[in-house]
């Protein structure tokens, strides 16, 4: 039997080597947290760099929206954008450029975010890139007339009626036709109080070669492929939108600005109408008022592009008609069409970096 001294010391070693294994166990736990901590912080940065990337990305696209004049930006365009929490260095590269400059361009625009966090320093703590297609859309319209009935137009002489194909934006004012038609129309300049242009009256041909001429892509608007802003009718809203209306549209002493398409007829009753920009009527303007006042440019009768054929239409009548040739409020009114126009599910969150 062993004796009490044989075992003196055991219990010393023991707690040595339970207290070195708890001190392995506590600073292995310890070594994990903190790779946790630095992961999860690592994921949080790479989050908020997105975040960065993104709105230098948007920024950029919606100063092109905004900036005046609008011009297209040039190929590897470069711009550093600072935003909260960092900043976000956005370049545009073209992708493919139309031989017709009025066409289409299409871009490829990158974002890559930086994020910043002061109390860790100078230095960019994550990044994350970003890009989106777009194209670079431009407005313009050919103008064929102050006012253009590709339905055909007859004349009210119960009142003052006035067609002005000079620029009343510029002096000396370079001119427009005054007023273009079909040559089935029933109508000559002795029937305005005033009418000039080169040439101030233009009849010749039928309702739908009148209606190509305009260039306007009047079926894509039909059809849903023009995003305007609004659909429903907007009156005195001086930012100058878009807004197309289906079917024929009755106003009643009212007027506006911007892009005023109305796929019916468009009917205005009341003591006056007043519009300044561009309006584009499927098939009749039909006025009721004792003023009517357009500053821009009119044409009606679009629907004969469908193979439809609108009736004649008449204007004239009340006390005082106007449709005067505006170039600025055109301008104006096409204005918010162009920039850029992101293109559907062409968004990429992980651009790779080379």
């Amino acid at each position: 039997m062993p004796s009490m001294r044989d075992e003196r010391g055991f219990a010393l070693p023991l707690t040595i080597l339970v207290v070195t294994v708890m001190t392995m166990l506590i600073a292995s736990a310890h070594v994990r947290v903190r790779a946790d901590r630095i992961i999860a912080e690592s994921s949080g940065a790479t989050v908020d760099a997105f975040a960065v990337a993104q709105s230098g990305l948007n920024r950029y696209l919606a100063y092109y929206d905004s900036v005046t004049p609008k011009v297209r930006p040039p190929d590897g365009d470069s711009v550093r954008i600072n935003v909260p929490h960092g900043f976000a260095d956005v370049r545009a590269f073209k992708v493919m450029s139309p031989a017709d400059t009025m066409e289409h361009e299409l871009y490829i625009v990158r974002s890559t975010g930086f994020l910043i966090e002061p109390t860790r320093g100078s230095d960019p703590q994550a990044q994350r890139t970003v890009a989106q297609f777009a194209q670079w859309q431009s407005a313009a319209m050919t103008i064929t007339g102050a006012f253009t009935a590709a339905n055909g137009l007859s004349v009210n002489t119960s009142g003052t009626l006035r067609v002005r194909g000079f620029d009343q934006c510029a002096s000396p004012a370079p001119a427009e036709t005054g007023v273009r038609t079909t040559g089935a129309s029933p109508i000559n300049a002795g029937d305005f109080d005033v009418i000039t242009g080169v040439p101030a009256l233009n009849l010749g041909g039928g309702g739908s070669s009148v209606a190509n001429e305009t260039m306007i892509g009047w079926p894509s608007i039909v059809g849903g492929q023009f995003d305007a802003e609004y659909d429903s009718f907007r009156a005195w809203d001086a930012s100058y939108p878009s807004m197309v209306i289906t079917g024929d549209l009755t106003v009643n002493d009212g007027g506006g600005y911007g892009l005023l398409v109305v796929t019916g007829d468009l009917i205005v009753n009341g003591f006056f109408f007043s519009w300044r920009g561009v309006v584009l009527i499927g098939g009749r303007l039909i006025t009721n008022t004792m003023f009517t006042t357009i500053r821009g440019t009119t044409v009606t009768g679009l629907n004969e592009q469908l193979g439809m054929s609108p009736p004649t239409g008449t204007i004239g009548g009340g006390w005082f008609q106007d449709y005067l040739y505006y170039a600025c409020e055109i301008e104006n009114a096409l204005n918010s069409l162009t920039g850029f126009v992101p293109i559907n599910n062409a968004w990429i969150d992980n651009w790779a970096m080379y």
